[in-house]
């Protein structure tokens, strides 16, 4: 939910070789299940980590939602499913 211009300071600042969606309205967040109501500063809304892996036609290939702000997929994991795509 982080305003584009943040998103492409991520990806200049990485030297990503992807796009980041900025969805600052929220509608894919909710769309995909994402969204952590009040769950921000403040009590902002915002969306639960999740990882994708996304095939060609744009299906999911491959995820990850996290149950914690902590819970992220181990890259040994992460690296197994872009190797088995």
């Amino acid at each position: 939910m982080d305003p584009p211009a943040t998103s492409h300071a991520l990806v200049a600042a990485e030297d990503l070789p992807f796009r980041v969606l900025s969805d600052t309205t929220g509608d894919v967040i909710r769309r995909y299940g994402l969204l952590h109501p009040g769950g921000g500063p403040g009590g902002t809304d915002i969306a639960v980590p999740a990882q994708f892996l996304l095939r060609p036609d744009g299906s999911i290939a491959w995820r990850h939602v996290s149950r914690l702000i902590q819970d992220r997929a181990a890259p040994a994991e992460t690296l197994a499913a872009i190797a088995a795509l």
